[in-house]
């Protein structure tokens, strides 16, 4: 495991190329962003499986009643047979990272109790791990079944500011993807990050932090409280807040204020419980490095296709792991 603080660990980038990346810790320009960033999803076997949530257009609603015929796949413009299909069948891996900067210091109880709530949302099989950042991040209950035990450790982690008063959100966020690596095993991966959004990522940091969640297959959920969107634009090369690392990975964002926390996160948990995962065999298996951009549709008429939303990934690099 690396060591928690506001470096990116520059070893882990051995292993996928010869890039060098620099330290983060500023938020000090960098490297213009590319148009956009490319989704890995992470393959044990031959089977590439996506993480789907299908919305009605017109009404914003989640809809929970397809099946496997409902589905279709496109690996790089060739439609795959569905090899697998399950909806709320596979455990979670939830990270819960919470945010516990000087800026959300005067809703911070509220913060707590909402997140000891939600976990009485969760099914038996799911685990839970809970990272806190501010200047600094820590992991303060890795992954695991016991809710006491992590109630205990959220209580703990929200109740000084021994991390700091400054929200380095970046390094924080990297740090909790590469933590997913080693999540359980045939989980769904997800991240829950509990902050009121008062921060900004240099378009540099969110290329290695977006990287970092694509190998680790994670979808980024996000509770912002008390927040807002005053940050726009008002700092050239950055970007406000955590909208991209949502939007990229196929995640949702609620917004709550201080006395609706336990009441939004519980509506997270809810809507990831009607998730659909959808699978296929690729019909070309030889690993390779290239992209392999995947396309999810709604099967049917041209009409039902356009009145849904498919929010997903957007493709995956094919990298079996032999001995898993």
């Amino acid at each position: 495991m690396r060591q928690h603080s506001n470096r990116i660990d520059l070893r882990r980038w051995h292993s996928i190329g010869s890039i060098v990346l620099f330290l983060f810790a500023s938020n000090t320009a960098a490297v213009a962003q590319e148009k956009d960033a490319v989704d890995v999803v992470k393959v044990n076997t031959d089977l590439v499986v996506f993480d789907v949530q299908v919305i009605d257009k017109k009404t914003k609603s989640v809809l929970t009643d397809l099946t496997e015929a409902d589905f279709q796949i496109f690996d790089r413009g060739k439609k795959q047979t569905v090899t697998y299909f399950s909806h709320d069948e596979l455990p979670l891996s939830i990270m819960l990272l919470l945010d516990v900067s000087n800026s959300v210091r005067p809703f911070i109880r509220r913060i707590r109790e909402g997140a000891l709530e939600a976990l009485w949302h969760l099914k038996a099989e799911d685990q839970v791990a809970v990272m806190a950042f501010a200047t600094t991040s820590e992991m303060v209950q890795d992954f695991t079944a016991d809710r006491n035990l992590v109630a205990t450790q959220i209580e703990a982690a929200t109740s000084d500011d021994k991390l700091g008063i400054k929200t380095a959100f970046a390094a924080a966020m990297d740090n909790a993807a590469v933590r997913m690596l080693n999540s359980p095993q045939g989980n769904r991966s997800v991240i829950i990050v509990v902050t009121d959004n008062s921060f900004f990522t240099s378009a540099y940091q969110e290329k290695v932090v977006l990287s970092d969640l694509f190998q680790s297959g994670s979808v980024v959920y996000g509770l912002i409280v008390n927040g807002s969107n005053a940050l726009a634009g008002l700092r050239g090369g950055a970007n406000p807040g955590m909208d991209r690392y949502v939007e990229q990975t196929g995640g949702e964002m609620v917004y709550a204020n201080n006395h609706e926390v336990a009441g939004k996160l519980a509506l997270l948990i809810d809507h990831l419980r009607l998730r659909y995962a959808v699978g296929f065999r690729p019909t070309e298996n030889a690993d390779d490095d290239n992209f392999r951009p995947v396309e999810i549709r709604i099967a049917g008429n041209q009409r039902k296709e356009k009145t849904t939303i498919v929010l997903t990934k957007r493709g995956y690099y094919f990298r079996r792991r032999s001995g898993h």
